[in-house]
């Protein structure tokens, strides 16, 4: 028989600020992210607009921890804080850390040295690269939170801090955990956004998730963090049980470097084996918080993907796209979707999807358009698609 594993912990460093509830309080109420970028000089790149986490400013010596550092370990405070993480034995407690570029900003500045760094401090200076390393904030969360159990480090595109959930998920079922830290991190630099904007992924003005008029995706930054735990062991040292982590599956499509199979055939396969790893019919899921990139193609194939797999009862979810306020939030994006997920269950409250405007024949599901709406939400389907066909997906329920 599988162990239990319950969600104990919730933190979040995101475009709205700190805290779960912040991150929550602010994608209910549909409010938006996004506003121009600060960090570096988007003027010549396909947009301007971001969704950038307030008050953190870039280090002012190489010694210092980058902003993507702090990001992570602000999240994970939050997490272990609420869980009580302390309590568990060291050697009973592990880590995944899932990222795409790390610390990249103090790359960055370490290796481009005819880069502006007026007003940026002395990020970088002397050529260290200590920031950027992706071990690096995890050893720091590490040494800070006590943790000698297992320990992954993860880049998978998209789709990292979902991927960190499920690997986080797999090392208590197999008894080699009582706890874990699932968390995931970025930061927006001027190198990653250029990146992204020159695979023309970025629309020219918002991002709408769904809408007929989409053009492409957004981006964000910040940390999100779930502390995981076995539930009898959750229980008997009564840490608070705020959802179920009832399955979780990771799969790669092996179609294309950055195009998923466009009649979702990969995404069906990911959405149908994390069903039967938690044991739950179709019929049994109430809500999906999608990837939703607002990208021409991808909202096409997901709808797609939705329908294969759950026949009639698409047309009974309800779908969510929190990067329409968010943006995507690249590797923390998983887990702050997931954060919204697990308080959907918990306030049977679904939180919008914003910018939807004109209605798509092909993506005709139930996205929620602009308002929040009340519905009885006991089991939510998370999915996460990356570049590089590595895709993921987790399932949440209401703890009983």
């Amino acid at each position: 028989m599988k162990r239990r594993v319950v969600v104990t912990g919730l933190g979040s460093v995101s475009p709205f600020g700190k805290g779960a509830d912040v991150l929550w309080k602010n994608l209910a109420a549909g409010e938006s992210g996004l506003k121009k970028i600060t960090l570096f000089d988007a003027s010549e790149l396909r947009n301007d607009l971001a969704g950038e986490v307030p008050g953190y400013e870039a280090p002012r010596s190489s010694g210092e921890a980058t902003r993507a550092e702090r990001f992570l370990l602000d999240a994970v405070a939050e997490a272990a804080g609420t869980a009580g993480l302390e309590r568990v034995p060291p050697e009973r407690k592990g880590l995944v850390t899932g990222t795409n570029f790390g610390g990249l900003a103090a790359a960055e500045f370490a290796l481009c040295p005819d880069i502006d760094k007026e007003g940026a401090g002395a990020a970088g200076a002397g050529g260290d690269l200590s920031g950027y390393l992706f071990d690096g904030a995890a050893s720091h969360v590490a040494a800070a939170h006590d943790l000698a159990g297992p320990s992954s480090t993860l880049s998978l595109s998209c789709a990292s801090g979902a991927a960190a959930l499920a690997l986080a998920c797999e090392a208590i079922r197999a008894g080699r955990a009582d706890a874990m830290l699932a968390a995931a991190y970025d930061e927006l630099s001027l190198f990653c956004y250029a990146g992204l904007s020159a695979l023309r992924a970025v629309t020219t003005e918002t991002i709408r998730p769904f809408d007929a008029k989409r053009s492409g995706t957004l981006f964000g930054e910040g940390a999100g963090a779930l502390v995981l735990e076995e539930y009898e062991s959750a229980r008997k040292r009564g840490a608070p049980i705020l959802a179920e982590v009832a399955g979780a599956a990771l799969t790669n499509e092996a179609f294309h470097m950055t195009a998923p199979e466009k009649e979702g055939r990969g995404i069906a396969r990911l959405m149908a084996a994390a069903l039967e790893d938690a044991g739950v019919a179709p019929g049994e899921i109430d809500h999906v918080n999608c990837h939703g990139t607002g990208t021409k193609y991808n909202d096409v194939i997901e709808t797609r993907a939705v329908k294969s797999v759950f026949g009639e009862h698409a047309r009974k979810l309800t779908l969510t796209a929190n990067k329409s306020m968010l943006g995507h939030t690249m590797g923390a994006a998983g887990l702050h979707e997931s954060i919204a997920a697990i308080m959907t269950i918990r306030h049977d409250l679904v939180p919008p999807t914003v910018n939807y405007r004109t209605p798509d024949p092909e993506c005709d599901l139930d996205c929620v358009p602009n308002a929040a709406r009340e519905a009885a939400v006991r089991t939510v389907l998370k999915t996460n698609y990356g570049i590089g066909g590595t895709n993921a997906a987790v399932v949440f329920r209401r703890a009983e």
